[in-house]
C-alpha cells in the first residue's frame, strides 16, 4: 500500500499564476490564513520565485528576501519542502530545518543540488522540464514522452546511487504543464504505472493548472 502525502504550495510570490499577493510578505495575518488552509497538509511547498509559463528568473537577493517573512510565523507540524533551483536558496534553508528540496530543473547543473541533498540528508524531487519557465510553453515537442520521461529520471537516479544515496530520498516529478500540451499532460497522467519500477517516490503537481481548465474558467475555480 502506498503512503500517499498532501503537498500544500505557498506561493511567496507576486506573480503566481494562482494566488501571487504582494500583501503576503506584509500581512502577517494574510500569512498565517494562508497557512491555516493547509492544515490538512503533510508537507508545506514554500517558493519564493514563480516557475509559471513566460515568468523570468529573480536574483538570489530578491529571493532571500521574500523567504525571509517566513521569520514572523512558526509553522509547526509540517515537513518543509523548498521550491528552489538555486543552491545557496537550497542550502539556506536546508540549514533552517526544511528537509525536502523541490527542484525544477532536475537536480541543477552538474547534479550540485543531488549533492546538497546527499550531504544534508534530505530528500529530493527531481523535476522533467522541456526549457526554461520563460519559454517552455513554446511549442513543447516529444518523440515519445513516456520513453523522454524515463530516460531522463533514469540517468539521475543512476548518478543519485552512484553517490550513495538512499532511493528513498528521491522523489520523481514529471512535470506537469512543464513544457508539456494538454495531451502531455494526460499521456503521463493516464501512463504513472510506467515509472514505478523505477522504484522511486512520485510528485504530481497537476493542482489548478490551465489544462484543467473547462470553458476558460480562473485558476481559483479548478
Amino acid at each position: 500500500m502506498c503512503d500517499t502525502k498532501i503537498m500544500g504550495v505557498l506561493n511567496l510570490t507576486p506573480d503566481s499564476f494562482y494566488d501571487g499577493n504582494t500583501k503576503l510578505f506584509s500581512d502577517i495575518d494574510l500569512l498565517n490564513d494562508k497557512i491555516d488552509f493547509f492544515k490538512y497538509a503533510d508537507i508545506i511547498d514554500i517558493g519564493c520565485e514563480s516557475s509559471r509559463p513566460g515568468a523570468n528568473s529573480i536574483s538570489i537577493r530578491e529571493e532571500l528576501k521574500r523567504l525571509s517573512v517566513l521569520n514572523k510565523i512558526r509553522i509547526k507540524n509540517k515537513i518543509l519542502s523548498i521550491d528552489s533551483y538555486k543552491p545557496k536558496i537550497i542550502e539556506y534553508c536546508l540549514n533552517k530545518g526544511f528537509s525536502i528540496i523541490n527542484d525544477i530543473t532536475g537536480g541543477g547543473n552538474n547534479f550540485e543540488n543531488i549533492n546538497l541533498a546527499k550531504k544534508y540528508s534530505s530528500k529530493i524531487v527531481l523535476m522533467h522540464m522541456q526549457g526554461k519557465p520563460n519559454n517552455m510553453q513554446k511549442n513543447p515537442k516529444y518523440s515519445n514522452i513516456i520513453d523522454e520521461l524515463i530516460n531522463f529520471f533514469i540517468e539521475r537516479i543512476d548518478y543519485c546511487k552512484n553517490i550513495g544515496m538512499n532511493l528513498n530520498d528521491v522523489i520523481i516529478d514529471p512535470g506537469i504543464g512543464f513544457g508539456k500540451t494538454v495531451k502531455n499532460n494526460d499521456d503521463i497522467l493516464i501512463n504513472l504505472k510506467e515509472f514505478k519500477f523505477l522504484e522511486c517516490e512520485i510528485l504530481i503537481g497537476a493542482s489548478r493548472k490551465s489544462f484543467l481548465s473547462i470553458n476558460g474558467d480562473s485558476p481559483e475555480d479548478r
